[in-house]
């Protein structure tokens, strides 16, 4: 009976405010009757009086006490415990799920209290997996970022090092010969294949006659671009040369400027003219062609200028090694063969007619009287005199023929698969070509030069 009593609330609230009245009414009845037997005894009228006010009055005070007793009670076990759970239910919708109602009681309330805190638990649970959820999709996102910064960085140093690879190569190519053709031809082939180019050019700048020429060429019709000639200016490629800077057309078909090598290479696609450079110098222009439109990237557009910079220094050394070769092969003042290039030649051709059998012949030419030329009218008299009959002896012989300057005012001559006796004929000649050539003053030599 208690427990039944403790897990109901109607029953302690009936019980609380019941038991209590009852009390009050037994005792003010008995009280009342005690009282009215007293009268009773004395006026039984005054007492039956006495009955009915009593009867009235303890009603009235047994209907007070009782709802006295209920209000008591109702509070007691129904609103301070609504109360609480209600203040419990405020602090978790505001987010304090930590928070627990207070289970004071097995009645409804009490039942109602432990039910709510156990939702409050699993709510919680539930708010620590969604914690633990977002950290770990926050995680992953971060590893993620990670990983594509990663990606990124691998791909840029991939890039990287491709470049490096081409510059290395470009590097390898144009040192490994000092030969201008095998140096443009072999940069040639390794550009192509490195961007991804079906047709490059490189074009060398004739200071001169201040044109273009195409000195060498890869990729598609290679052999029909060669020798093709732009003026300053004329052509993407003219531009270029003109005012030092890369020029990169999207769509060769668009530009008027494109002239198409000059129709010997009609095309299609994209095109990119960089300036080739040494010192400040432009040495030519080097392009690269693509099939598909706006097909460069600004990327590949600064490697083709890197490979353009290493291939005009290669250029200008290449240029500088020709002419220290030429030099020191030259006479400076005749542009003849001097006494170097000489015995080159005489060791080569005395060796091929020991082993061939083939005859070789060599004149030895001495002017008479030069030292008079000399002091007579001076050095440069004397210079222009020896430019003279270097020229004509150089316009009398064979091409295989050497003519050399051997020192001095001494010339001479190396004949290859000449006998004797046709080496004093040419000798003959050349002696009689200069004294009929040989003005009347030296005066009238000089001007003619």
């Amino acid at each position: 009976m208690l427990r039944r009593i403790r897990k109901s609330i109607a029953l302690k609230l009936v019980l609380a405010s019941a038991i209590p009245s009852a009390l009050v009414l037994f005792v003010g009845l008995g009280a009342l009757i005690a009282r009215t037997e007293r009268i009773a005894a004395v006026n039984p009228g005054a007492a039956f009086r006495q009955l009915k006010e009593g009867a009235v009055l303890g009603s009235l005070l047994t209907l007070t006490f009782a709802a006295l007793a209920v209000a008591l009670t109702t509070r007691r076990f129904l609103l301070k415990p609504i109360h609480r759970i209600a203040r419990t239910m405020a602090r978790a919708e505001l987010g304090d799920f930590l928070v627990r109602a207070q289970v004071a009681t097995e009645d409804e309330l009490g039942r109602l209290a432990r039910s709510f805190n156990t939702m409050l638990a699993r709510v919680t649970d539930m708010a620590v997996k969604e914690i633990e959820t977002r950290r770990s999709i926050e995680q992953l996102e971060r590893e993620l970022a990670l990983k594509r910064e990663l990606q990124m960085a691998h791909e840029k140093l991939a890039e990287h090092v491709r470049d490096m690879e081409l510059l290395l190569g470009v590097s390898f190519a144009v040192t490994g010969t000092l030969e201008l053709p095998a140096q443009l031809q072999e940069l040639g082939i390794l550009v192509c294949q490195a961007l991804s180019a079906n047709e490059w050019t490189a074009m060398l700048l004739d200071p001169h006659l201040k044109r273009l020429v195409v000195e060498a060429a890869a990729g598609h019709a290679a052999d029909s671009m060669r020798g093709v000639q732009f003026a300053l200016g004329e052509g993407i490629a003219g531009l270029v040369a003109q005012h030092g800077r890369s020029i990169y057309v999207e769509d060769v078909e668009r530009d008027p400027r494109y002239l198409h090598y000059k129709g010997r290479h009609p095309g299609t696609g994209s095109f990119l003219g960089v300036p080739l450079r040494a010192k400040g110098r432009i040495l030519g222009v080097m392009t690269l062609g693509r099939p598909g439109k706006a097909a460069f990237t600004a990327h590949e557009i600064r490697l083709a200028e890197g490979v353009a910079a290493q291939a005009g220094l290669a250029i200008a050394n290449a240029r500088l090694y020709q002419e220290t070769l030429e030099l020191s092969y030259t006479d400076p003042l005749t542009g003849m063969a001097n006494r170097r290039q000489l015995f080159a030649r005489l060791e080569q051709e005395l060796s091929r007619s020991m082993r061939f059998g083939d005859e070789v012949s060599v004149l030895m030419i001495d002017l008479d009287l030069f030292k008079t030329v000399n002091d007579g009218h001076g050095h440069a008299a004397g210079d222009s005199v020896l430019r003279n009959v270097a020229l004509l002896l150089k316009r009398n012989v064979r091409k295989v023929d050497m003519v050399a300057r051997y020192g001095g005012e001494e010339f001479m001559i190396v004949l290859p698969r000449i006998r004797l006796e046709e080496g004093v004929e040419v000798a003959e000649k050349l002696r009689r070509t200069v004294a009929a050539a040989a003005p009347r003053s030296v005066a009238a030599w000089t001007i003619g030069t």
